[in-house]
């Protein structure tokens, strides 16, 4: 279950804030004050945020690393255009999506990706990626059963 902090963190705040007297004069409600700094208040908000959150768990980690890899993914150009041609050409009832096919393990040391289009009928797979753990992207050729860099993958397609 993916929770989402700040949602979370306003829902505690409004459940706290309606257990409270609503018995406070004027004069006892105090009207917060900016505060004149030369600091950056995008930062400062920034540091709060990660300062209040707790350790993340390892299912957490998980799916931050799960994010980050298909966010890696979405970000090639190749899926960005092919993702762009398919919507076009169904009047964006279809697009592609990506899922995790597997996970790195004893036997392997990458996630693999599959980056796929739903026709309908069936799952029709466009292209495989492994991810490292340092994050690099190689293709996977399932035909040759070899991995490509990308840059290798990309002159192959010219």
């Amino acid at each position: 279950m993916r929770i989402h902090y700040p949602i979370l963190v306003s829902a505690v705040l409004i459940v706290a804030s309606c257990g409270e007297s609503s018995e406070k004069t004027a004069s006892e409600t105090t009207v917060p004050q900016e505060k004149e700094t030369t600091e950056n208040p995008v930062l400062e908000e920034d540091q709060s945020k990660q300062e209040a959150q707790p350790a993340k768990t390892p299912a957490e980690r998980k799916e931050a690393s799960e994010d980050k890899v298909t966010a890696k993914i979405w970000a090639l150009p190749e899926v960005i255009d092919l993702d762009a041609s398919i919507r076009k050409k169904t009047k964006n009832k279809r697009g592609l999506s990506t899922r995790i096919s597997s996970e790195p393990s004893d036997d392997q040391e990458y996630y693999g990706v599959t980056v796929a289009e739903d026709n309908g009928e069936s799952y029709a797979t466009y292209y495989e990626f492994h991810i490292y753990p340092d994050y690099s992207i190689r293709y996977y050729d399932v035909v040759e059963d070899q991995e490509l860099t990308l840059e290798e993958w990309r002159k192959a397609n010219k």
